[in-house]
């Protein structure tokens, strides 16, 4: 079974389930996909460029306190000149791995409409799916805490904003359905749309 599809691209939360989710479709795909995500970028990074401990300004990644629509206090990245940059080559080199015929997993956890929106404009000229990677509030917050490697506060302000006027073309929840079954949803609706 051959998948006609370049572009695999994820959106949700810290801690919905991409990571694992990625994993299952590189198995059940017969094709090869690359993953790529903003984290592979950041990991790239000199350490003296974010400040992932405390609050403020900095050239690259940092976190800003922010009110969430439920009245808690939720943890933002901000992006400094240097984050900027880094988030550009993101782009550039996602779109230079599929003109090198390579197809692709985007792992992101966007900004809403808007970035999905870069995103696809971007991508024009490929195959794309855009898939919503959702679960509840509550269970984001619950593995958040249970990994003990991301920022308490994160996850919740990111469940209220990387969805935000998104149109998907399709949806799974990791909470109702395992990271198999769910890449087995993504893998059936690809199929039939090339049908």
């Amino acid at each position: 079974m051959c998948i006609p599809m370049n572009v695999i691209y994820l959106n949700g939360a810290s801690s919905s389930g991409k990571s694992s989710l990625v994993r299952e479709l590189q198995t059940l795909i017969p094709s090869y996909y690359l993953q790529i995500g903003i984290d592979i970028f950041i990991y790239m990074m000199p350490e003296k460029a974010n400040r992932w401990e405390s609050l403020g300004p900095c050239d690259g990644f940092t976190w800003a306190e922010v009110e969430l629509p439920n009245g808690e206090v939720g943890m933002r990245i901000q992006s400094g000149p240097y984050a900027k940059d880094v988030n550009k080559a993101f782009h550039s080199t996602a779109l230079l791995l599929l003109k090198s015929g390579h197809n692709l997993i985007i792992d992101d956890i966007a900004d809403g409409r808007r970035e999905v929106g870069i995103w696809q404009e971007e991508f024009a000229p490929y195959n794309l799916i855009t898939v919503g990677v959702f679960c509840s509030l509550d269970e984001l917050q619950r593995r958040e805490k249970a990994r003990g490697d991301r920022k308490i506060g994160s996850a919740a302000e990111q469940f209220y904003r990387v969805h935000q006027g998104v149109d998907y073309d399709l949806t799974v929840n990791t909470e109702n359905a395992s990271p198999r079954q769910c890449a087995t949803q993504i893998v059936e609706h690809i199929t039939s749309s090339f049908l």
